[in-house]
């Protein structure tokens, strides 16, 4: 089949990543011409879809998928709370299918009125050949434990309930360290050192932060911890959580969301919902109009949770070795390829 995929291709991004990856799997099924929706570099001219294209598949924002092309139109999107606004349901109402990379996710679209037969689960992945694991080259016995959160500084990620959590679990003289690779370029002047001076935390073991990083510096900085810690509120996918799995280092992470496809008690430790509550983010969800609800986490359960981690070595190798087997075998971009590939030729 002749596929255009529309989608973010530039920088680091999850959805960049997705469309590179995405894209570069299932061309070994199909005739695939990508089509960036980042504005080309200087001198560059935009590419153009194929007029004659079979398949039109845009990733990314809901907003862009009006630009899809082809004689079947397809969305690969992702959500997080339980309200879709309806603006965005009219766009996805004109695709002749949508794809999400969860059954969590698919159930949402169906609550929120898409027809069933539309509506079908095509999973995300990893690179299982680029994230992987250095511990022969990284391991220091002298080093403390580290837990690491990778993600966009926002209300729905958790991070300030993270810090909160580490500083009253772990003191100053314990040897744990919590590095927040977490950051936000949407935010103008924001400064992490800033939003952690304002939380006020008690003494505490130490908390540092890390910059921006390319991907072989980020490889490095999974392969660096022991476990990733993300009291995400909801994930569409959860993709620093396959990635850290794929490294073989075990995620704490909220037992709710598209990344419970992947992540269980077996390869990580599913933390526990306090309560669901209304979303509540102005800056990234919008004001005004209801968008649902997500995820509390359980703090005293991520306390004991980070606590079990800390004091059981052992475990927490064999289920970092655990989620290395389970992402090989299942969760590749060379399996979402081929999952896609099979929900086109059924058409």
């Amino acid at each position: 089949m002749k596929v255009n995929i529309f989608g973010p291709c530039l920088g680091t991004s999850g959805w960049a990543q997705h469309t590179r990856q995405f894209s570069a799997a299932l061309a070994q099924f199909d005739e695939v011409v990508v089509v960036p929706w980042d504005a080309p570099p200087e001198g560059v001219g935009a590419l153009a879809p194929r007029a004659d294209a079979d398949i039109g598949i845009g990733i990314g924002p809901i907003e862009r998928m009006v630009d899809v092309v082809g004689q079947c139109r397809v969305g690969f999107m992702v959500w997080e709370t339980t309200v879709v606004p309806d603006a965005k349901l009219r766009i996805l109402s004109t695709l002749d299918e949508v794809w999400t990379p969860s059954e969590w996710g698919r159930v949402v679209l169906l609550q929120n009125g898409l027809s069933e037969d539309r509506v079908h689960v095509v999973p995300e992945g990893v690179d299982p050949f680029f994230f992987r694991s250095l511990r022969h080259v990284q391991d220091d016995a002298r080093r403390p434990f580290r837990f690491l959160c990778v993600a966009k500084w926002e209300v729905r990620k958790g991070i300030a309930d993270l810090a909160l959590a580490f500083a009253r679990e772990f003191g100053p003289a314990e040897r744990a360290e919590l590095i927040l690779h977490c950051f936000n370029p949407y935010l103008q002047g924001f400064d992490i050192r800033l939003a952690l001076e304002r939380l006020k935390l008690p003494p505490h073991a130490p908390i540092r932060t890390s910059n921006p990083l390319p991907l072989p510096g980020l490889l490095a900085l999974y392969n660096a911890c022991d476990v990733l810690v993300q009291p995400t509120k909801a994930e569409g996918w959860g993709l620093p959580i396959i990635e850290a799995l794929a490294c073989g280092v075990p995620a704490i992470a909220t037992n709710y969301s598209g990344h419970t496809a992947f992540l269980n008690d077996d390869n990580g430790y599913l933390l526990d919902v306090a309560r669901m509550i209304p979303v509540d983010d102005p800056f990234f969800y919008g004001a005004g109009e209801p968008l649902g609800v997500w995820a509390q986490p359980d703090l005293d359960h991520l306390r004991h949770l980070m606590r079990r981690a800390f004091e059981n070595a052992a475990e927490q190798r064999d289920k970092g070795l655990q989620a290395r087997r389970d992402v090989t075998q299942r969760w590749t971009w060379q399996d979402a390829a081929r999952i896609a590939h099979q929900r086109l030729q059924a058409r």
